[in-house]
């Protein structure tokens, strides 16, 4: 809650969190904007090394079986959009 002092809110607003998600959630939801179609990773397979991989830099998640190809194209995606010197 805003008023607990024990609890510090993170100054990250919804909206720089759901920029970095759109830069692949097109491969998320199978080319459709909508999120109608057919993907081929299900929320399961996301996994926080999954996410570490893919936004903070972090090693290729061993125990995933998303295809490396994608989870690639995934991050250079977000790298693009998201430069480290940003």
């Amino acid at each position: 809650m805003p008023w607990d002092e024990q609890f510090l809110v993170e100054s990250l607003s919804d909206s720089t969190i759901y920029m970095a998600y759109y830069t692949i959630a097109h491969h998320l939801q199978n080319g459709d904007m909508y999120g109608f179609g057919e993907s081929v990773i299900k929320a399961q397979q996301l996994t926080d090394d999954v996410w570490d991989y893919i936004f903070c830099d972090g090693p290729f998640p061993k125990s995933t079986d998303i295809s490396s190809t994608l989870l690639e194209r995934m991050k250079l995606e977000f790298e693009y959009w998201y430069p480290f010197d940003l």
